[in-house]
């Protein structure tokens, strides 16, 4: 027997103590894939000689020797450090496993007290704070030691490390841990957080996302990994959005991150997606630090891995953010984030069968990271502010500039949305500075269909709803309420789960035998005892198709 208080009931309960209570949802470190086995560092014995002075056996001057650091001078670091070779005060937080301090390519890196989520207990110094290894391979990634004659040369040479352990010794977590740790990361001092880690299966995280927005307004960088939801090709995630790299609250919070490999295609694993990737970076048969066998699970001190993921992208986004901030100590977290995009590489047109066996225009970001670039070109300081609509004259478009992209407004969201708000005149070099994304979405509530499409949605965060024929007529739409809009403009916009039955429904399917009571736009699956109980037998029962049945929010169960 086991007794499980309903999400309504707690709420009534914490009315006036907490801002909102939501089930808990699975994370996991974004599946990184390893393309050989574990090496020892004898086995990195003669290294390619190279330009720069850096002796580690790993690097490589050649970006297409796959055998060692090929994505290092691919991106262009080795060209960077001529500039900036990172600094102490920069902190990058690592929300992972942890982070093994005591792996011989990063006992001497600079390490700040960090916090393990799992046991409740702080970390402090180099230890080995990482049962998983996930954490170490990203953590050699942006800071292995450089010039040690061991291992790897990490992308930044002095910038500090945080581990925040959120994820077990399986890679695995929960959205409410996750979401501590950004904010204790965020309280802690860090300047960069990176997330190699996502889940998929549920709808839109408030933890998660309050979470990501408090550490934003605290002026600190988001870097998250795309996925690897469907390893033969990727996953397009307009259609089907994993958290957190999604969880950009409409305004670009988090920096996505997709893979490529050697030749700047994308990785055939890594997700996609217009509305939730910034930007690609190397992610396939990259080397770095690992402590744990993935094989044997067995510890291994001093090792080393070739591994694939976006996992092992997000952190050299991270590692260059980490490089322009030693250059701009005083940069906001919106202007690396800008400087980013706006000096990335572009690989569309590479890219011509990479997504779903179709082009991948628009659905790589601004391009692959050009770090060289980006520590080359002067920081823009442009008198376009974020929530400006301009128009740079030429071809008389309206843009609405939000997360540092330029988003196209029709004329329906211009009359509906930003009727009353003044247009700039801008010179069209500004604009080219800003990579283009989705189209601007309609005020919250909207309902729309594609010209081409029969589908009705409703928007609701940044997102369009699917809204079945059934809720359509339970709720009271009428067609009269449902604007036309052009195809590519509702194609651009994130797809989020069906719009639920009214809040208080109990549904099922016609078949099925559980029965569904939805509070909070979630179905929630209660027992005989429960329905009884509260006394539900008096209201009618919505029949939802079997078909459709998951592609709704779930709740937890409601059971007596």
């Amino acid at each position: 027997f086991v007794s499980v208080i309903p999400l309504v009931e707690l709420e009534r309960d914490l009315a006036g103590q907490a801002l909102y209570v939501q089930p808990d949802y699975n994370l996991t470190a974004s599946a990184v894939m390893m393309d050989s086995a574990v090496l020892s560092s004898s086995q990195l014995a003669n290294p390619v000689s190279s330009k720069i002075t850096v002796n580690d056996p790993g690097f490589t001057d050649n970006p297409l020797n796959i055998d060692k650091q090929w994505a290092l001078p691919k991106v262009g670091f080795d060209y960077a450090w001529s500039r900036a070779t990172g600094s102490a005060g920069t902190v990058i937080a690592l929300v992972d496993t942890g982070i093994d301090g005591t792996h011989e390519d990063l006992q001497n890196v600079n390490l700040t007290n960090g916090y393990n989520f799992i046991n409740s207990q702080q970390i402090f110094g180099h230890v080995n704070s990482d049962d998983n290894g996930h954490g170490t391979l990203v953590a050699g990634i942006l800071g292995a030691t450089v010039n040690n004659g061991l291992g790897i040369a990490g992308t930044n040479w002095s910038a500090t490390l945080m581990p925040v352990k959120a994820l077990d010794s399986n890679g695995k977590g929960d959205s409410s841990t996750v979401s501590q740790a950004i904010v204790w990361a965020a309280d802690h001092g860090a300047n960069i957080i990176n997330l190699s880690l996502g889940g998929i299966g549920f709808g839109h995280d408030t933890a998660l996302a309050n979470a990501i927005s408090y550490a934003f307004n605290k002026n600190i960088l988001i870097v998250a990994a795309a996925g690897n939801d469907v390893a033969a090709a990727g996953s397009d995630l307009d259609q089907n959005p994993v958290y957190p790299v999604c969880d950009d609250n409409g305004n670009n919070e988090v920096l996505g991150v997709a893979a490529t490999d050697q030749n700047d295609l994308k990785a055939d694993f890594s997700n996609y997606g217009k509305n939730c990737i910034d930007v690609t970076a190397p992610g396939k048969r990259i080397l770095s630090t690992i402590n744990y066998d993935p094989l044997t699970k067995n510890y291994a001190p001093n090792s080393y891995a070739y591994v694939s993921g976006t996992s092992v992208a997000a952190p050299f986004v991270s590692g260059e953010a980490a490089l322009i901030r030693s250059l701009y100590p005083n940069a906001t977290n919106v202007q690396l984030r800008d400087q980013i995009l706006a000096t990335a590489e572009p690989i569309d047109q590479l890219n011509l069968a990479q997504c779903a066996g179709g082009s991948c225009r628009g659905l790589l970001g601004s391009g692959r990271i050009n770090v060289r670039a980006a520590l080359d070109t002067p920081m823009r300081l442009t008198p376009i502010q974020e929530g400006d609509l301009v128009t740079g004259g030429t071809d008389q478009n309206i843009y609405y500039i939000l997360g540092g992209q330029k988003r196209l407004v029709s004329q329906f969201v211009l009359q509906q949305r930003f009727e009353t708000q003044p247009v700039k005149l801008v010179n069209p070099s500004q604009l080219s500075n800003f990579f283009t994304g989705p189209y601007a979405t309609p005020l919250d509530g909207t309902l729309v269909k594609a010209a081409s499409s029969p589908t009705v949605y409703q928007i609701r965060n940044g997102q369009k709803l699917p809204v079945s024929y059934g809720v359509f007529k339970q709720r009271g739409y009428s067609f009269g309420q449902v604007a036309v809009l052009d195809s590519a403009e509702v194609g651009s916009w994130l797809t989020g789960n069906f719009l639920a039955p009214l809040d208080g429904t109990l549904a099922r399917t016609p078949s099925g035998p559980t029965l569904y009571w939805v509070v909070g736009q979630a179905l929630h699956p209660i027992n005989y005892n429960f329905y009884i109980q509260r006394g539900l037998g008096i209201f009618p029962i919505f029949i939802i198709p079997s078909s459709d049945l998951a592609q709704y929010a779930r709740g937890e169960a409601y059971i007596r």
